[in-house]
């Protein structure tokens, strides 16, 4: 038998009452900040996948920038090849009319100043620049990637450009759009405004060269490695089966080496970690790239403004027979290679929306999930407040009618 005394009966009601105040103030506070939980020590593993969820999110949110970013970007360089394209086909109306017999030295004159007027426009826009950056320079992005120099030609008789040099870099500015997956969103001037495949015939007999110690080498962004001993042929070999768009061979008549890219570009060529192979075989001069392939090398291939200025000079000197087969052809080769690179440019932008429309319903998914895992019902918990309100009330009101005694009433 249990003895049951006052202070017994006033003491569990007084838990009882305060036990049913903390729920209510939990679930008040649960209803103030709409989650299911204060403190981690309440449902941990609930705590720990909403960490997991956010972590998913913060994620997501970073691709999705990512992928703007690289949009706007794409579609800015997309509006300034799109002008690119529009000055390169008037430049072919122009050499087409001037390959036409009908018209006279004055008229292939004025044409020939209107492509001048259109060269240097297409020069401005190879050097736009978005958010203050070169978009065609590579990774060299706050120098115009491009210079020009002009000269006097006693033909239009005034200063013309004469030259187009890229002093860019050849780096890929890429963006991640999701976890492992990366998207390069730039092409390096040397590339996409180029004319013709480049080819390089070094006037150095290497057939007697041996490589003297163990050396590395850049060619077009890749590093290959030559070995203590490797003659001509194995440099020759190694270039060939490396991953590089550039193929070597050797020139029998004079036991040079020569290179030729595989596509329309600039040969881009460097000894690093001090190599001195490709300065020793007549390929570089020892300066950095661009403008560092050796003055005795014989070089062929252009640029799309090599393309342009060889079409105005045929027709400031009136060589019709030039126009109609060479420079005209030039410009078709120019033309090709910049559509190339808008069709590329265009894959990659349409490959965005879709990773983009992606990520953003798993946003979504991950954002119902996350709620569903820390936020709380709003009208069930209102709910169990009431009811919480009604046995609190309750259990004050029974302990008004059991503990109604006081000391006056021992004293009777």
């Amino acid at each position: 038998m249990i003895r049951v005394s006052t202070s017994m009966i006033g003491d569990n009601l007084i838990n009882i009452v305060k036990k049913n105040s903390g729920k209510m103030v939990r679930l008040q506070s649960n209803i103030a900040t709409g989650k299911k939980h204060r403190m981690p020590r309440e449902d941990p593993a609930a705590v720990s996948n909403s960490m997991s969820y956010k972590r998913v999110l913060f994620e997501l949110d970073q691709f999705e920038k990512n992928i703007d970013d690289g949009k706007s970007r794409l579609n800015f360089t997309d509006a300034s090849l799109s002008s690119a394209t529009e000055i390169l086909q008037r430049i072919r109306e122009l050499g087409v009319q001037g390959a036409n017999g009908i018209y006279l030295k004055e008229d292939r004159a004025k044409m020939a100043a209107e492509i001048e007027e259109l060269l240097q426009e297409l020069a401005s826009i190879a050097n736009s620049k978005y958010k203050g950056k070169a978009i065609f320079g590579g990774n060299d992005t706050f120098e115009d990637p491009f210079k020009i120099t002009k000269t006097f030609s006693k033909y239009a008789g005034k200063p013309v450009v004469d030259k187009v040099e890229y002093f860019g870099d050849i780096g890929k500015q890429n963006r991640e759009i999701s976890r492992g997956n990366i998207v390069t969103i730039n092409v390096p001037g040397n590339e996409i405004f180029w004319a013709e495949n480049s080819s390089l015939f070094s006037s150095v007999d290497a057939r007697d060269y041996v490589v003297a110690a163990d050396s590395k080498v850049r060619i077009n962004g890749t590093e290959l490695t030559f070995k203590a001993g490797d003659n001509i042929e194995m440099i020759v070999n190694r270039i060939n089966n490396a991953a590089v768009p550039i193929r070597a061979s050797v020139n029998r008549m004079n036991g040079g080496i020569v290179l030729e890219t595989s596509s329309a570009r600039d040969i881009w060529v460097e000894d690093i970690e001090g190599s001195t192979v490709m300065n020793d075989i007549g390929v570089i001069s020892g300066k950095s790239p661009p403008q560092n392939l050796s003055p005795e090398a014989r070089y062929f291939g252009g640029s799309i403004f090599d393309m342009v200025m060889r079409l105005r000079d045929s027709l400031y000197m009136n060589d019709v027979e030039d126009i109609g087969s060479r420079a005209l052809g030039g410009m078709d080769m120019a033309l090709d290679n910049l559509l190339k690179y808008r069709a590329e440019l265009g894959v990659k932008a349409n490959r965005l929306d879709i990773v983009k429309a992606r990520i953003i319903q798993d946003k979504t998914n991950f954002e119902d999930i996350l709620s569903r895992n820390e936020d709380i019902d709003i009208a069930e918990s209102i709910t169990k407040l009431k009811m919480l309100e009604v046995a609190y009330k309750a259990a004050l009101g029974v302990s008004a009618r059991i503990i109604q005694q006081t000391l006056l009433d021992f004293l009777r």
